[in-house]
């Protein structure tokens, strides 16, 4: 086995040298392809339309935090699209539905805290027993 480790050769992607502001221009460029086209219903085909490698993105946001808002805008346009397209009927609702809780939306759960966790009926069960018994 060799000691040179050629693994990150010239040319590999993963060898090169990321800046904020290159990064930045990737990621509004996914931004603007996730807020214009029909045809983006995931953040990933969003980052396809980089073409960029998805590992890549998801590494440049590790490096450079900041970089996650933008991928949270390009996730909320994507649920607006799904969330129309379900309720317009473009998309099958059931489906939208399923789509929008995979990508963390979830039902509303309320709480009732007036009862502290008691049945609301306090109706008293009665049992009625036989005398000879």
């Amino acid at each position: 086995m060799s000691d040179i480790d050629t693994r990150f050769k010239e040319g590999n992607r993963h060898a090169e040298k990321w800046s904020l502001e290159d990064a930045e221009i990737l990621f509004y460029k996914a931004f603007e392809f996730s807020n214009d086209s029909d045809d983006c219903l995931c953040v990933e085909d969003a980052i396809h339309h980089t073409k960029i490698p998805y590992s890549t993105f998801y590494n440049l946001i590790k490096k450079y935090p900041v970089l996650d808002n933008i991928k949270n805008d390009i996730k909320k346009a994507v649920l607006r699209r799904i969330n129309k397209g379900g309720l317009l009927a473009e998309f099958n609702p059931a489906m939208s539905i399923w789509r929008l809780k995979q990508l963390g939306e979830h039902d509303v759960q309320k709480t009732d805290v007036t009862t502290n966790g008691k049945d609301v009926n306090n109706t008293p069960i009665i049992n009625f027993v036989k005398a000879d018994d």
